[in-house]
């Protein structure tokens, strides 16, 4: 009798608890959630057949010297060289065939390590623009061109720049367009790189947004997108593609013609999270899924879109649970406390539980699956990036501590499609 009034006391004073912190007033998340039913993922059959698990054989370049090679971009001048962004801020250069890295840029200060992105800055992105100057998105430092000839680094959109009114707190891709306008997308407007589950689980707030350098001003096109990642411009540049990436899907954005300034969903459904756009050698699109729906199997992310309450109740627990290092990092000088901060709220603290798998797709411009490579182990996943490049897939990873790499057959087929605009 003791042992049942002590649990029904438990109950009572943690559904008390819990009751408090989800309808107290002015505690984030400020905005109403709503629930949100994610498409079923596309079975694996077809184009999507995992066929023999190429990517589970990429053998692993610089392993245990460098974490999150995020996006590849290959030189404009030297097409054997190309260029990659990592953890801890910097932007390296390899060469000789993937045998040899070079740091060449890094936006941010002297900071404790990796996890210290506020201070050691995150470059995500990044593209050359038409004069052969790197564009680059460092998650919490802003929008960067780099001209490697003359050595300058100029910062055209500043973390402190509001657009709208709001702040941009996760810049991630970026689309320089031959006119000098680029398009890039903010993944977040309320939570840092760090603090993605908030976002994840919240409203979303994302944006994508164009910067004119002749005028300085940015522009929003489109906004309460749920993560908007990788981003590409048709070879017209009349519309371009970026990916929602937490709502699975690929968006068309018109930027010339009748429908200009408008959009519409590209390729809905996809059987995991898109993160960077890229191109294949046939002028295809690459999307690579950074996590993976696989079809048929429960996914804990989709029952909790579906429940506002619990979402609630989630983000609001994860702020009462970092409050409290946030709080005594502003007075007390330990670095811990702000990297335990950092990983509360984090991504890579979810990594654990994700599904051993990892998917690249290969999209026509008809918004069309036509070829997708596979891995089904658990320490050759997590790619964000692909890009062929001397006969070779190279693999990004926002997490893995090496760059991935898979020698293409001579007999690949890359089917290069017609472009076809509704615009």
């Amino acid at each position: 009798m003791g042992l049942a009034k002590h649990l029904l006391r438990v109950f009572v004073d943690t559904t008390v608890i819990l009751g408090v912190i989800l309808f107290i007033p002015g505690f984030p998340p400020y905005s109403s959630l709503e629930p949100f039913i994610a498409p079923p993922p596309l079975p694996f059959e077809g184009a999507l057949d995992p066929k023999d698990y190429a990517l589970a054989k990429a053998e692993k370049l610089f392993e245990g010297e460098i974490v999150g090679p995020e996006c590849f971009e290959v030189s404009p001048v030297e097409p054997d060289v190309f260029y990659t962004t990592l953890q801890g801020g910097a932007i390296v250069k390899i060469s000789e065939n993937g045998k040899k890295m070079k740091a060449v840029a890094k936006f941010g200060e002297k900071c404790e390590g990796n996890w210290d992105g506020k201070n050691c800055g995150r470059p995500l992105g990044i593209h050359f623009n038409s004069k052969g100057q790197l564009i680059a998105a460092d998650s919490y430092l802003g929008i960067y061109q780099i001209d490697f000839e003359s050595g300058q680094v100029l910062n055209l959109v500043n973390k402190d720049t509001e657009v709208d009114g709001k702040l941009a707190k996760t810049f991630n891709s970026v689309a320089p367009a031959r006119n000098g306008k680029i398009y890039y997308t903010v993944s977040s407007t309320n939570y840092h790189l760090d603090e993605s589950v908030g976002e994840m689980l919240g409203a979303p707030s994302g944006r994508l947004i164009v910067f004119d350098p002749e005028t300085n001003e940015n522009k929003v096109l489109l906004e309460n997108l749920h993560f908007p990642n990788g981003i590409v411009l048709s070879p017209d540049e009349d519309y371009l593609i970026f990916a929602e990436c937490l709502r699975y899907r690929l968006h068309k954005y018109y930027i010339r013609g009748p429908k200009a300034g408008t959009s519409e969903v590209f390729l809905d459904g996809i059987p995991g999270s898109p993160d960077n756009l890229n191109l294949s050698p046939d002028g295809n699109i690459f999307v690579a899924l950074v996590t993976v729906r696989l079809p048929g199997e429960f996914n804990p992310l989709e029952f909790m879109y579906s429940q506002p309450l619990l979402r609630k109740l989630a983000v609001r627990l994860l702020h009462v649970l970092k409050f409290p290092f946030d709080f005594a990092a502003k007075y007390v000088d330990l670095p811990i406390l702000r990297k335990i901060a950092s990983h509360i709220m984090n991504f890579e603290t979810l990594l654990p539980v994700l599904p051993p798998y990892s998917v690249i797709l290969e999209v026509d411009w008809n918004g069309k699956i036509i070829n997708s490579w596979h891995s089904n182990l658990s320490d050759v996943r997590f790619f964000s990036d692909a890009k062929i490049i001397n006969g070779y897939m190279y693999l990004g990873s926002p997490y893995n501590d090496y760059i991935g790499r898979i020698k293409m057959p001579d007999s690949i087929h890359f089917v290069k499609q017609p472009v076809f605009s509704l615009g």
